[in-house]
C-alpha cells in the first residue's frame, strides 16, 4: 500500500511538470494583461490582480485527464501489437498522403502524418501517431466512428496554436486565449516553449537560475567538516529564518538593530540633538596693524554626536559584528561566503568604525585630521559609508530583492535609457552654450557647466537655477524636455512590467513550494495512517 501510495504522489508531480515549468491548471498564475504605452500606472494599479495565483481545486483534479500518462504506459510496456509502421513521408500504400484525424472539443481537424513526424519526437502527437488503432484508443478520450477521429476533451481554441505549430513549425498565441490556459495546453501536448514566437513569448516564465551544484548547501555539505554538526545547526539558524520561530525572532532582531542603526546615524546630524565639544587650547601668533606680535590662546568648538547615539552606535557595531562572525564560521566555503554581495555589504557595515577606531587608538584626533587632508578625506570616507548597513535590509526585504532582480533583467533597458540620455546631454548643452554664452550673467559659462542644466531637463526635474534667455534657447530647452519624456516613458514601461513578472516568478516559486510541502505532508499523513 505505502508503494502504491508513493507511486501515485510521483505521477502527481510528472502529471504537473514538464519543461522544467509547471503545469498551467495547477500552478501558473498569469492572466491577460500587459503594458502597453502610457499605461504605467495602470500596471502599478493591476499588478496586484495579475499576482493572484491560480490554486488548484478539486473540480480541476476530477477534471484532470490522464492521456499522456496513458501514452507513457504503452511505450514502457514495449507491446509489439501496439506500434506501427509508417512509411517514410507519411504516405499510404498507393503513395498517398496519410492523415491524422481529431476532433477537439467537437471541432475535427486533420494534420499531416508527415508534419507530425517531422516534428520533435518528445510531442504527444508523435507518438500518438505511431500507435495502432487499438492502442490509440486507449490514449484518446473517445473515438467518433461516423469521422474516424479521436476525441480528446480540450478546447479547440486553445488547440489552434498547437495546429499552427505542426503547419508552421512556430507556436502562436490565440488572442482570445489567456496565457495560461495557452501554456496548459503547451504543456498537455508535449510542445517545449522554445517553439513560441517571439511577439508572444512574453508569456513565457522566466528560467529561475538554479543554484550552481558547488555553491548548494544542504545537510551532507557539512558532514566532513570540523564541528560539522554544530555549523550545520548555526547556519540554519542564521540563513534560513523560516526554519524555527528562534531563527524568525533572530532575523527580526537584526532588522530592528539595522534600522536603529541608520536612525541613529540620521538623527545624530540633528543639530538640536549635538553637543559642543571644546578642542584643547592652542597658541596662535598674531600680529597687529601696529607690527606688535602677540600670542593668544585659541579654543576650536565642534558639533559633535551626542553620547547616547555613539553609545548605541558601538552597541549595534557590536550586534553586527557577532552576527558575521557567527555566520563565517558556519559558512562551509570561506571564500564564497565572504564574496557574495551581500555578505561583503555586511563588511563594509563594520569595517569603516574599527578603522576609525584604529586611527584614535594611533593618536590621530580630529586636529591632527585637519592637519593631514588625505586622513580627514579617508574618515569622512568611512563615515559616509556607514550608511550603507541600509542595504543589509535587503536580505530580510523580499521586496528589496525583488527590486535588485528587476533590476538585473532590465539592464539593457537600462544601458539603453543611458546611452539616450547622455547623448542628449551632450547634444542640447552644446546647443544652449553657444546661443547662451553672450548673454550677460548667464549660467551657460561652458558646455560642462551647462550638463547640469541639460540633465534636470530631460529627467523633467527642471530645478530652474538655470533657465535660458533667447529665444532659440528656449526652443531647445522645450525640445530637450520632449525628448526627456521620450526617453525615460519608453524604458520605464518595460522595467514595470519586469518588475511584475518577476513577482510573478517569485509568487510561483512560493506556491510551488507551499504545495510541495502540502503534498509531503499528506503523503505522510496517509503513511502514518496505513502504518
Amino acid at each position: 500500500m505505502a508503494i502504491a501510495i508513493s507511486q501515485a504522489v510521483l505521477a502527481h508531480r510528472n502529471s504537473t511538470t514538464t519543461f522544467g515549468v509547471p503545469n498551467s491548471d495547477a500552478q501558473l498564475k498569469f492572466h491577460n494583461f500587459r503594458v502597453t504605452g502610457n499605461m504605467i500606472s495602470g500596471a502599478a494599479q493591476q499588478h496586484k490582480k495579475r499576482l493572484v495565483p491560480l490554486r488548484r481545486t478539486d473540480a480541476m483534479s476530477q477534471a484532470e485527464r490522464r492521456n499522456y500518462q496513458n501514452l507513457e504506459d504503452i511505450y514502457r510496456a514495449g507491446a509489439p501489437d501496439s506500434f506501427q509502421q509508417i512509411a517514410v513521408g507519411g504516405l499510404d500504400e498507393n503513395g498517398d498522403p496519410l492523415f491524422l484525424r481529431l476532433n477537439i472539443g467537437g471541432t475535427s481537424f486533420m494534420i499531416l502524418v508527415d508534419a507530425i513526424l517531422r516534428s520533435e519526437n518528445t510531442t504527444f502527437l508523435s507518438k500518438f501517431v505511431q500507435l495502432t488503432h487499438s492502442a490509440r484508443l486507449k490514449v484518446a478520450d473517445a473515438y467518433i466512428k461516423s469521422e474516424d477521429a479521436y476525441y480528446f476533451q480540450r478546447s479547440p481554441t486553445a488547440f489552434e496554436a498547437i495546429f499552427q505549430y505542426y503547419a508552421t513549425g512556430v507556436v502562436h498565441r490565440p488572442s482570445e486565449v489567456c496565457p495560461a490556459s495557452f501554456l496548459g495546453e503547451l504543456d498537455f501536448w508535449r510542445i517545449s516553449h522554445q517553439h513560441v514566437g517571439s511577439c508572444c513569448a512574453d508569456v513565457i516564465p522566466q528560467k529561475r537560475e538554479e543554484e550552481k551544484e558547488e555553491e548548494k548547501v544542504d545537510d551532507t555539505t557539512f558532514d566532513k567538516l570540523m564541528f560539522g554538526k554544530l555549523r550545520r545547526r548555526m547556519w540554519t539558524f542564521l540563513e534560513r529564518p523560516g526554519s524555527s520561530m528562534q531563527a524568525k525572532a533572530f532575523e527580526l532582531s537584526s532588522t530592528l538593530f539595522v534600522a536603529i542603526s541608520v536612525m541613529g546615524l540620521s538623527f545624530g546630524t540633528i543639530p538640536d540633538f549635538q553637543i559642543t565639544q571644546y578642542m584643547p587650547p592652542q597658541n596662535e601668533t598674531i600680529v597687529l596693524p601696529n607690527g606688535t606680535v602677540m600670542m593668544i590662546e585659541k579654543i576650536d568648538e565642534m558639533k559633535v554626536e551626542h553620547p547616547a547615539f555613539v553609545f548605541t552606535e558601538r552597541i549595534c557595531i557590536a550586534f553586527f559584528t557577532v552576527e558575521y562572525c557567527l555566520r563565517f564560521f558556519a559558512a562551509p566555503r570561506k571564500l564564497r561566503f565572504a564574496l557574495k554581495p551581500l555578505n561583503l555589504v555586511d563588511l563594509l557595515a563594520i569595517v569603516p568604525f574599527y578603522l576609525e577606531l584604529l586611527l584614535t587608538l594611533c593618536g590621530v584626533d580630529d586636529r591632527k585630521l585637519r592637519d593631514l587632508r588625505w586622513a580627514f578625506l579617508v574618515v569622512r570616507i568611512l563615515r559616509v559609508l556607514r550608511v550603507i548597513r541600509i542595504i543589509k535590509l535587503g536580505r530580510f526585504s523580499s521586496g528589496l530583492q525583488t527590486f535588485g532582480m528587476t533590476l538585473q533583467r532590465s539592464q539593457k533597458q537600462l544601458q539603453m535609457m543611458t546611452i539616450v540620455l547622455l547623448t542628449g546631454v551632450v547634444f542640447f548643452s552644446t546647443m544652449i552654450y553657444f546661443l547662451e554664452k553672450d548673454e550677460d550673467g548667464t549660467p551657460f559659462t561652458s558646455i560642462p557647466a551647462a550638463y547640469w542644466w541639460c540633465i534636470v531637463t530631460m529627467t523633467t526635474v527642471g530645478y530652474g537655477d538655470a533657465v535660458p534667455a533667447t529665444t532659440m534657447g528656449k526652443i531647445i530647452a522645450s525640445a530637450a524636455i520632449m525628448c526627456g519624456v521620450l526617453v525615460l516613458a519608453l524604458p520605464i514601461t518595460i522595467i514595470v512590467d519586469n518588475f511584475i513578472k518577476v513577482a510573478q516568478d517569485e509568487q510561483q516559486a512560493e506556491q510551488q513550494k507551499i504545495d510541495q510541502s502540502t503534498e509531503h505532508l499528506a503523503f505522510e499523513a496517509m503513511l502514518a495512517h496505513e502504518d
